[in-house]
């Protein structure tokens, strides 16, 4: 197996000898950047961020910094504030860039999310073009797996208008409801937020008064009962490559209509027949991709591993968040900036084959997960806690001189604060879905801390 060392070396052909700017949406991510671009040899690396987010933030010795201080009523509209904010600086976050990058030549490393060609009057590395974000619509996207040779759920696409929405639900329910979801209007959206289980006339009426104020057209399909996974490929400009599925952790909201999206697993493992149908989803996702729109770098394909097999729900055609659980058992090599070397079509030994072989090995022998929650709760400082779990299944605070089950972390966030609990690898089960886990350990927190989470409930497996 090849050593990570020739892709770093890669990396730093890139990354090393000048100047960076760190614009992405919390101060503690900009930090970690920021470090990784020190360790591939960048000489100097400002941060800017819309807020500070939870956890460790840069050493502003190190690393010259600004907060813009932007606030948000929930998770959506604090990630487009974000954006918005860093495409339109104040005149003093200008004056601060141009005193650290007087010749405006730092290209800026940009959240996964961005659609900025530039931003503070410099380019945006390994940014995305139009063709490439369009794709994110969730009403377009069963075309692309049309195309791709993808199966996939039964689907109307209809206007978001009441009888359209009530006569697409009687025909598509096959027992469990059906899943309305809106189109990308207002822009780019996820953790389910502009998604809603139609189950009973109460979940209609708030999810059509919801989706016609938001949206032009909405997708419904069947509810897939199974386990929310993600299958995660990398293009390259000749060929691509599949990495392992990541369960998502996506939990049931008791009295709702809603679900709500917490994160990424890796302790989960499908049987090896759905693993392998997963990733050659993934690789023709990635052919498609590079031969329609000229696709580099990292996508992600979400959907649910049903009875029937895995049924994809959308394309995330950019870096996804559950890349940093799979990657993180490789810290040493930056996935994201791995991602946008390849995005920006930078020059280097790449080796696609060699890579897949390292992140696979990596991602089995290193597992990770947890659950995150966006809350209105405010907190200006970070607190931690270490769990526990009990014998039942129930969990708590953990004891001075006793195992820890799972690592809690609540810190500042534009709408509130930020909430992650981390299992700790070493004591969590490999094989069963985390969510289930997750979910016991957030009701234990939100008991202790009166964090205002409400009940959870994780899916159960069909298989």
């Amino acid at each position: 197996m090849i050593d990570v060392e020739h892709y770093l070396e890669q990396l730093r052909a890139v990354y090393g000898g000048r100047r960076w700017i760190v614009a992405q949406d919390v101060l503690v991510a900009c930090g970690r950047t920021a470090a990784a671009l020190t360790e591939l040899g960048a000489e100097e690396v400002f941060c800017l961020a819309p807020t500070r987010g939870a956890g460790d933030t840069p050493d502003p010795e190190v690393y010259p910094q600004l907060v813009l201080g932007v606030e948000g009523h929930d998770m959506m509209s604090s990630i487009r504030a974000g954006e918005a904010a860093l495409g339109d600086l104040p005149p003093e976050a200008h004056a601060q860039l141009d005193a650290f990058d007087p010749d405006r030549s730092a290209p800026v490393v940009s959240t996964m999310f961005s659609a900025h060609e530039t931003i503070a009057r410099r380019p945006v590395f390994g940014g995305r073009p139009a063709t490439w974000c369009v794709l994110e619509d969730k009403t377009i996207i069963d075309d692309l797996w049309d195309a791709a040779g993808v199966r996939r759920a039964p689907r109307r696409i209809v206007k978001a208008e009441r009888e359209e929405l009530e006569r697409a639900a009687a025909d598509l329910d096959q027992g469990k409801g059906t899943i309305w979801v809106g189109d990308n209007r207002e822009g780019f959206h996820g953790g389910a937020q502009y998604l809603r289980w139609v189950r009973a006339k109460g979940d209609a009426q708030e999810a059509i008064a919801f989706l016609t104020a938001h949206c032009h057209r909405v997708r419904v399909m069947p509810f897939l009962d199974g386990v929310p996974c993600s299958i995660h490929g990398l293009a390259f400009p000749e060929t691509q490559i599949a990495l392992r599925p990541c369960e998502m952790v996506v939990f049931r909201v008791p009295g709702s209509n809603s679900l709500t999206y917490a994160g990424a697993s890796t302790f989960w493992d499908p049987e090896p027949a759905d693993r392998d149908e997963m990733r050659a989803v993934a690789l023709r996702v990635g052919a498609h991709l590079r031969e329609t729109v000229g696709f580099r770098g990292f996508f992600t394909v979400d959907g649910v591993l049903t009875a029937e097999g895995f049924l994809p729900t959308e394309l995330n055609p950019r870096f996804g968040a559950a890349l940093g659980t799979l990657g993180s058992g490789l810290p040493e090599l930056p996935l994201y900036l791995f991602h946008l070397a390849i995005a920006a079509n930078s020059p280097g030994d790449w080796r696609p084959d060699q890579l897949e072989e390292l992140l696979l090995h990596h991602a089995e022998l290193n597992r990770r997960g947890g659950g995150m929650q966006v809350l209105k709760k405010r907190f200006d400082e970070d607190f931690r806690a270490s769990l526990a779990e009990n014998p039942d299944g129930t969990w708590r605070r953990a004891g001075e001189d006793e195992e820890v089950d799972a690592e809690l972390i609540v810190g500042p966030y534009p709408m509130g604060c930020f909430l992650r609990a981390a299992l700790v690898p070493e004591r969590s089960p490999i094989g069963p879905p985390a969510a289930p886990r997750v979910a016991a350990a957030l009701r234990f927190v939100d008991a202790e801390w009166e964090m205002g989470i409400g009940e959870l409930e994780a899916a159960p497996e069909v298989r």
